[in-house]
């Protein structure tokens, strides 16, 4: 079935520099729209794509939402579970453009926690968002280029990038130990 699920067609849009609170060191910005259902018009969304060293981790929300401080917590309500899908198989279809300009690095991504129309929030731990990473990213990326690494705690999913005489596991603690340093978080991992 996932075979039959295609990306929507995703547009560079610029390049981003950091505001003094973020801690990324450059970011390359991305927007698609997604398709008309008898719900919901065709919505913008903007993909970030968000260097840290030689880690790009990837980030998705509605255009709509941009203001909002939990924009990338939201769920709309107004997918199917195919049209979900077709969401993060395009934020999933940035890699492999990534790789042509950036060809050394890996990637992660954080399962955001949902707060649904309820304003419930969900439990930190393996959310519905990072388990539809962990299904998708083997079947979509494969395991050739990347080693797949899962931190279920935080519903983080790394992708650390096989290289010629690089030792992947140091260079996973390497990577955990910058966004332990950057963002001052506990060392769960």
């Amino acid at each position: 079935m996932l075979e039959k699920v295609r990306a929507y067609n995703i547009k560079f849009i610029q390049k981003a520099s950091p505001t003094s609170s973020d801690a990324f060191d450059f970011c390359r910005v991305y927007r698609f729209y997604t398709d008309a259902i008898p719900t919901c018009q065709k919505l913008k969304y903007i993909v970030r794509a968000e260097a840290h060293d030689k880690v790009f981790a990837i980030k998705f929300y509605a255009a709509r939402d941009k203001k909002l401080d939990n924009k990338y917590n939201r769920t709309l309500g107004v997918y199917d579970y195919i049209s979900a899908l077709r969401i993060f198989v395009t934020c999933a279809s940035l890699i492999p453009k990534l790789m042509k300009d950036f060809p050394d690095y890996s990637y992660i991504v954080n399962g955001a926690r949902t707060i649904d129309i309820n304003k419930k929030i969900e439990n930190e731990s393996e959310t519905q968002r990072f388990r539809v990473y962990r299904a998708l990213a083997t079947r979509i990326i494969g395991t050739q280029l990347f080693e797949h690494y899962q931190f279920k705690e935080i519903s983080s999913y790394l992708l650390v990038r096989k290289q010629p005489n690089i030792n992947i596991e140091d260079e996973k603690n390497k990577i955990k130990q910058m966004f332990l340093d950057r963002y001052e978080i506990e060392d769960i991992w």
